[in-house]
Formats: C-alpha cells, structure tokens, sequence
C-alpha cells in the first residue's frame, strides 16, 4: 500500500524485488492498493546506487503493470473509511476466489457450463435487471459453476454480493432499510447492506443467492432486484427447477452430471495428480467413476481417498462402496472416517472440501 509520489527508500525497493520473487513463483499472489496515484519516485536513490538502478526500475514497472490489472488499486480517493476497507476487502475476496476457480479439478466441463450461462446472462443487454436460475442435484456443481461466473463477470458492476445461503436475509435487508445511518453495519451484515445501499443508490449490481428453498424466497429477491439499476443481474440457485420457474424466473440452466470422459479425468486429477489413470488401474478408475454416479463432489472425496493406496486398498474401497449402493456423497464421505495410517490428513483434506460444500449444498 503506497501514497502519492514520495521518494522510494532503499528499504521498500528491496523488499518488493523480493516479494515479487515470490510472486513469480506462485507463492502469493501481489495486490498493489494506492491511496491516491501509482506513480514512484525512484530518481534520486537511483542516482545515489547506479549499481541497484536496472534491477530496482525492473520492480517498480512490474508493480505498476500488477495494479493496472486490478481495478479497485485505483480511484480510491474521496471514499469514507469504512466504504473504503470494505471495497477493499470484499475485492481481495474475489481475487481469491478467482485464483482458487482456476484449479486444475475446475477446468473439467466448466467452459461448456459457462457457456450456456453467459448466454442467458445476456451482458450485453442494459435496459433490463435480469435474473437467471441454476438448478441440479446435490453435488452437481451449481455452486461452482455460479462463483466462476461470479469471479469472470464481477467487474462489469458497480457492487457485486455472493450470498452462500439466502435464509434470513430478508429481514437483514428490511432492517438495514430502516437504519438512519446506513454506514453503521455489523460485519456479519455486510452482505445486507451492500444489497440495501445498491437499492439505495440505483446502482448496477452482479447479485448471486445460493440455496434458495422456497418460492417465496425467490420472489421476494426478484422484487426487490428491480429496483437495482438496469444491466444488474441476478442469478439464483436452487436444487429445484420447478421452484426456480414458480418464483418467476425464466431462464433456468440445469447443470446434470458430468460425461463419462469428463468424470474419469476429474477423477484422475485427485487420484492419480493426471488428468488419466494409470493402465493397471484403468478397470478400477472406471468402476470408482461409475460408483460416485460421474458426480464432481463424490469424485473428489473418493479419488482424495484414494491416491497413492494399492490395488487391494482399492478393490477393498469400491467394494465397500458398492455394498451401500454408491453414488450417495455421505457414503464416500463415511468411507473416509480416519482408521489408521494417514486416515487423519485424508479426512482433514477432505473436510475442507465438504466445508467449502456445506453452506451451499454442493460446492464442487
């Protein structure tokens, strides 16, 4: 975080040649935030260590090349303080969540599922605040599916909400609607007023809410969206196709199962760290696919469970799995109960995943 055109010290030019060593590596990701400009003054400790100059403007153009590719490193200046932290870390989230969407297990079938959304998505169209569905069963990959759109398109709004789970927040909104001073928010109310204050504000405004599980949910968010400035965009996600249409939206995406080649190389990525398995374990990937029903959650856990076990460990797995019918998360999920060698470090791995599932019912 930098201010205006200070001269640059020794200090902070060769720590940032450092962080983006890093940087270059992989190892973190570098989000340069301006308090007014991005310029640097680097002339006159230049001067002073000609021997450090090239490899010191090197840094300096980098760092200046990172924050043109992020929009809120810039235009900061005139905003209040709390407006201010807030933008920033809401951001940085999306930032996050977009560098995570870019896994390799993300890649599979994702491009034609995006593509199929960005049509109904109809960005280009601004006279209207346009809601969109997206349904399927548990463990499909609606949520998924929903934050890559979310992380491709956010920076087309002017605010942008992705609320994991739409239970209360109708009355967090009305409450905020009834606040004298709309700058005074809890946290854990963020989303609420970032909803109300885009109302407010007639502002163009990117709102995605999970787990809708009722009709009137999701008539109350259609409602309450049109007062959003027009190009806004709403999409709602829900188990239940039906309750998607009866709540008033009209273009509705069901995201089904994965292709057989899709599943089997989803499957690979977390069983064999490649995107195909080995040939002596061939038989056995197919049956593994077959038995998590090509669902992207299930072959997650099972090919996290699997990796690096022997071919008796996994005969003994799938046989097991088969016995409880397969295809059902919470089996594979049990399947994984710590029991020995490195039953914990699986079982924590995949609780991250299942964690990350839970608020929403099907983050694959």
């Amino acid at each position: 975080m930098t201010s205006g055109t200070k001269p640059c010290s020794i200090g902070f030019l060769e720590e940032l040649i450092v962080i983006l060593e890093f940087q270059q590596r992989g190892s973190l990701i570098v989000i340069p935030i301006f308090l007014t400009d991005n310029s640097f003054n680097a002339d006159e400790i230049c001067g002073q260590y000609p021997e450090k100059a090239p490899s010191w403007r090197t840094a300096l153009a980098k760092l200046t090349n990172i924050a043109a590719e992020y929009q809120f490193s810039q235009n900061l200046a005139g905003m209040g303080l709390l407006e201010w932290f807030n933008k920033i870390a809401h951001d940085i989230s999306l930032v996050s969540l977009y560098s995570i969407s870019n896994g390799l297990d993300g890649l599979v079938a994702m491009e034609r599922h995006m593509k199929v959304v960005y049509d109904l998505l109809d960005l280009q169209v601004n006279k209207e605040v346009r809601t969109i569905g997206i349904c399927g069963s548990v463990g499909v990959g609606k949520t998924t599916l929903a934050r890559y759109i979310y992380a491709e398109i956010f920076v087309k709004f002017q605010t942008c909400v992705f609320l994991d789970n739409v239970e209360k927040i109708e009355n967090k909104i009305l409450k905020f609607e009834g606040e004298e001073d709309p700058t005074v928010i809890i946290s854990s109310d963020s989303n609420a007023h970032e909803i109300t204050e885009a109302r407010r504000k007639h502002r163009k405004f990117l709102l995605v809410a999970d787990d809708v599980n009722s009709i009137e949910q999701g008539k109350w968010i259609i409602e309450y969206a049109n007062w959003f400035a027009p190009g806004s965009r709403v999409i709602l996600i829900s188990e239940n196709k039906d309750l998607l249409v009866d709540a008033g939206v009209k273009h509705v995406y069901e995201v089904r199962s994965l292709r057989y080649d899709e599943a089997l190389q989803l499957f690979s990525y977390y069983a064999f760290k490649q995107p195909y398995p080995p040939s002596d374990f061939e038989q056995l990937a197919v049956r593994a696919v077959h038995l998590a029903s090509f669902l992207p959650l299930a072959l997650r856990l099972l090919g996290l469970f699997l990796t690096g076990r022997g071919r008796e460990k996994w005969i003994d797995a799938l046989l097991k799995l088969k016995e409880k019918q397969g295809g059902n998360i919470m089996e594979v999920w049990k399947l994984m109960e710590p029991s020995g060698d490195r039953g914990h470090e699986e079982w924590e791995a995949a609780a991250d995943i299942m964690e990350g599932n839970e608020s929403s019912e099907d983050e694959t």
